[in-house]
């Protein structure tokens, strides 16, 4: 009975040499074949599958095989992106933009992006970096540069029609000596979101804020993490539930600022549930010392400034003191030095026939951050090119909450060459169930640049390529106005 048994047994381990590891290399190569026909499964959906658009990209991700640089190509025009300085120890003076949308107001398509493109300032040379097994296309995301590695958190993917959404609580480590990606373990970290801020202080990374939607109603956050980087940790800092301490209102589309141990919490935005669903959270709102009021189901616009001392764990809120900016929000916010320089922004004007309009800015303040006080930052006029005059105030159509991504806010990126990137949008990052803009969308790609220690005028780097969009711009915007005007 017995030599049965050791028959198979012989038979098994007496075959060629190296069979073992040839059966093994097409078991993988098996599996690896199905995993590519489940995708291409997964792929067969509409415009509005968000799981057939993400099958799509890793099949095409799957088919690069090898990181490439691409010398002199330009990214697309493209809001929710970051663009980041490189560190010193890699490069002086080139920047970093990853991933972004555009929305095509022809097609009324959205497209969002997973690319990655570096930019030399001296030269004004773009190349694309492709790098395979990344992350998902995403926009509203945070991107913070350590010494050699680059660390991009959360975000949000829309569908085509922007009927879905998909917002993420992923980590993702790009090497920036062979621009290798790698996804860091999440366990324990923030809830999936968008429109977050984060910073980095020391040897962690600070996150803030943010929002989650669905296409309902939103949620945010006003919680704060700390994502340490030597034992790749997350830690929840709060909120806390103490008796009488304070803490900002939930946000997203704020800024941040460290200036040694304190963190700096600058606006933002977020909308209130209505009063009728939710009484209990309005009437803590209102008793609520770093809330400002505003009635429920609409969406406030925050012009607080908030300090957290990571020492202690106290947050205070700032006195406003100063030439602060009025209230606004999708504005950039750069840390030189002891101060942070603000730039840009819009709000929200009510207009005729149930219209709002945005109107932008294109002034500059700075906050001291060891006074605390705001300063109007006086930058030498120089000659404003007609573009640079029309895309101060572009308008846009939208209603609720949902807004339109039709404007553009500028964002002050880097320490060292202090560029400003247009389509670097640090705005509302509400537009989780936009409605159609009644005009005109215009995005810019136009790359300019403001010296610091001098301020002797804005310099441009990089021509907008709409140019033509934003020529007939102000036409438009007085049309506008004399039909609001005839309506009143």
């Amino acid at each position: 009975m017995g030599s049965g048994r050791d028959k198979r047994k012989k038979a098994k381990g007496g075959g060629k040499p190296g069979a073992g590891a040839e059966k093994t290399a097409r078991k993988s190569e098996q599996n690896e074949g199905k995993a590519v026909r489940r995708l291409e499964r997964k792929t067969q959906g509409g415009e509005d599958d968000i799981d057939a658009l993400l099958a799509k990209f890793k099949l095409e991700d799957a088919a690069a095989t090898a990181i490439r640089v691409e010398p002199g190509v330009r990214p697309s025009p493209r809001v929710y992106s970051t663009f980041n300085l490189l560190p010193s120890q890699q490069k002086e003076n080139e920047l970093i933009l990853f991933g972004g949308e555009w929305y095509d107001s022809e097609k009324d398509k959205t497209h969002v992006y997973a690319d990655l493109f570096v930019l030399d300032v001296e030269k004004v040379a773009w190349r694309r970096i492709v790098s395979p097994k990344g992350p998902l296309p995403r926009s509203s995301h945070q991107s913070v540069m350590t010494k050699y590695h680059m660390y991009v958190f959360g975000g949000e993917f829309t569908s085509l029609n922007q009927e879905k959404f998909r917002h993420y609580n992923d980590l993702w480590r790009l090497n920036l000596a062979d621009w290798s990606w790698e996804q860091l373990p999440g366990r324990g970290g923030p809830s999936p979101r968008s429109g977050h801020r984060m910073v980095l202080q020391r040897n962690r990374l600070l996150l803030f804020g943010g929002f989650w939607d669905a296409g309902k109603e939103p949620k945010y956050y006003n919680d704060l993490w700390a994502f340490h980087l030597t034992d790749l940790q997350w830690e929840c800092l709060g909120p806390t539930t103490q008796t009488g301490s304070s803490w900002p209102s939930p946000r997203g589309g704020c800024q941040l600022a460290v200036h040694g141990e304190l963190l700096f919490v600058f606006g933002g935005y977020s909308v209130l549930p209505p009063p009728d669903k939710d009484p209990a959270a309005k009437a803590a709102k209102r008793k609520s010392a770093g809330d400002d009021d505003d009635e429920g189901g609409k969406g406030v616009v925050h012009d607080d400034v908030w300090c957290y001392d990571t020492k202690s764990g106290a947050w205070e809120r700032v006195r406003k003191a100063g030439m602060a900016p009025s209230a606004r929000t999708g504005f950039g916010m750069a840390r030189h030095g002891r101060r942070a320089v603000y730039f840009g922004g819009v709000v929200d004007q009510a207009g005729g026939r149930d219209r709002v309009y945005s109107e932008l800015f294109n002034e500059a303040y700075q906050f001291d951050l060891e006074t605390r006080r705001w300063f109007p930052l006086a930058v030498t006029p120089a000659q404003r090119a007609r573009l640079e005059a029309a895309a101060t105030c572009i308008q846009a159509s939208f209603r609720g909450y949902a807004v339109r991504k039709a404007y553009t806010a500028y964002k002050l990126g880097g320490a060292v060459s202090e560029l400003l990137y247009s389509p670097a949008l640090y705005g509302v990052d509400v537009g989780a169930s936009a409605d159609t803009v009644a005009h005109t969308d215009v995005v810019l790609d136009d790359v300019w640049s403001l010296d610091l220690s001098k301020l002797d005028g804005w310099t441009c780097v990089q021509e907008n390529t709409g140019g033509e969009e934003l020529k007939d711009l102000s036409d438009w915007e007085s049309d506008e106005e004399d039909s609001d005007s005839e309506a009143e």
